[in-house]
């Protein structure tokens, strides 16, 4: 590889080749990019996955840490630029790939910094798609980072929210300024980690998302309203909800996360 003083103005020099439809803007800090990688923690024998690899910048940063790397991008000029930058690095393996469509079932670690405008789609694909993923680390918009980690009660709590909350514990870690991107976003990001930790079988969790993105279709519904056509008799929804503890006049941003896991449970038990 050239040195990273160079590596890194090369890319500040294809400000103008960032395509603004898919989202991209490099980032030309080496220090922020070498800190994102080591927040992966990652460990020997680990294979990893870079979402959205650019032009490279923190691919580079994660030539220097233990485990095998797969590289995936759909912009097939950058994916060009990356295999000669790296050809003979041997645990950095570019390829093209769309994330949305990616196989998330064999990593253990993943990292990515997301464009906003398909963030909520690639997490909810990594989420329900990984099988033994232990940490993922990903850069993303400040606003979008308070939508995933809204608390239960406030407008920006979603479906997602809650898959999260019961898939990992969630920690935000940094900021980084606009001001290190080209060309630059219009507004300032944040790094998360998430600590993989299932609060229930797999199975379970994902039952209780897709309940969640359904009753969020009406969330000015009450969870009682709202439940009526998923049940036989207002009865059993009633009952249900007593299960989970749930009081029937609540809204759906009103149920917290593990409440939806007990209200999957219930209404199985109510059928």
């Amino acid at each position: 590889m050239i040195g990273e003083t160079k590596f890194y103005e090369n890319i500040a020099s294809l400000k103008l080749m960032a395509k603004k439809e898919v989202g991209q803007n490099f980032l030309i800090d080496p220090e922020i990019c070498h800190r994102i990688a080591g927040a992966l923690e990652a460990k020997e024998g680990d294979r990893i996955l870079e979402i959205g690899c650019g032009p490279g910048s923190l691919s580079y940063a994660l030539a220097s840490v233990p485990g095998d790397i797969d590289l995936i991008d759909i912009d097939e000029g950058m994916l060009a630029k990356v295999k000669n930058d790296f050809e003979g690095v041997a645990n950095l393996h570019p390829m093209y790939g769309n994330a949305i469509k990616w196989d998330y079932a064999p990593y253990d670690r993943i990292i990515g910094n997301l464009p906003y405008y398909i963030t909520s789609g690639i997490l909810e694909r990594c989420f329900l798609g990984q099988e033994k993923a232990k940490r993922m680390v990903f850069m993303v918009q400040k606003e979008a980072a308070q939508r995933l980690l809204a608390p239960v009660g406030t407008k920006e709590y979603s479906p997602l929210s809650v898959l999260l909350a019961l898939s990992a514990k969630a920690k935000r870690l940094f900021s980084v300024s606009r001001t290190v991107f080209v060309p630059a976003p219009h507004v300032d990001s944040s790094v998360i980690a998430f600590d993989l930790e299932l609060s229930a079988d797999k199975a379970e969790i994902v039952d209780a998302y897709r309940l969640a993105t359904g009753l969020f279709l009406q969330r000015r519904k009450t969870v009682l309203n709202n439940l009526k056509p998923r049940v036989s008799s207002l009865e059993k929804a009633e009952l249900a909800l007593s299960f989970a503890g749930i009081d029937p006049k609540s809204r759906p941003e009103d149920i917290k996360p593990e409440q939806f896991l007990l209200l999957s449970r219930a209404l199985k038990r109510v059928q």
